[in-house]
């Protein structure tokens, strides 16, 4: 697995984890902004179910590249 694909999970894990607690952690807090703009009050839904396709992407990537 290469570098990028480990980022990138790490990044998809990093958006469930955000959504599911509702988290203040600045990096979080820029993504929900923008997410917000279109999503209102379900952008930390959205964001967690991206971050679990986020996630499952990067490893179909991994393992079949």
């Amino acid at each position: 697995m290469t570098w990028y694909f480990a980022v990138g999970m790490a990044l998809g894990l990093y958006m469930i984890w955000g959504g599911a607690t509702k988290s203040g952690a600045k990096p979080y807090k820029y993504l929900h902004a923008r997410a917000e703009l279109l999503w209102k009050d379900r952008a930390h839904q959205f964001l967690a179910v991206s971050g679990v396709l986020v996630s499952l992407v990067m490893v179909f990537l991994a393992f079949t590249g």
